[in-house]
C-alpha cells in the first residue's frame, strides 16, 4: 500500500472517523493482504471502540508478518490488562 493511502487513513483515525477508515482498511487488506500497517491501524481502531478481542486479532496478525513490529506486542499487553481488569472473575471463578 502506498505511503499516500496509509497517511489518509491514520488522518480518518485521528479525526476519530473510524468506520471510513476501516472500510479504507478493508479495501487496502483485499489489495495486500500481508500489509502490517494495515493491520497494525484495524487493531487501533478496534482499541478504540473497545472491541478487545478484535484488537488483540489484529495485533497477532501483525505480528504474524511481521515478527518485529515495534509496538504491536505492547498493544496486545495493554488490551490483555484491560480485559483482566474489567473481567477478574473470567480468570479466577
Amino acid at each position: 500500500m502506498m505511503t499516500e493511502e496509509l497517511n489518509h487513513i491514520k488522518k480518518q483515525v485521528k479525526l476519530n472517523l473510524l468506520d471510513e477508515a476501516l472500510l479504507l482498511i478493508e479495501h487496502g487488506l483485499h489489495q495486500r493482504p500481508s500489509c502490517a500497517e494495515l493491520y497494525y491501524l484495524q487493531g487501533q481502531i478496534f482499541y478504540k471502540q473497545q472491541q478487545w478481542g478484535q484488537a488483540i486479532n489484529a495485533f497477532n496478525r501483525v505480528l504474524e508478518i511481521d515478527p518485529n513490529h515495534p509496538d504491536a506486542q505492547s498493544q496486545i499487553d495493554m488490551a490483555n490488562s484491560i480485559l483482566g481488569y474489567f473481567t477478574p472473575d473470567m480468570f479466577n471463578p
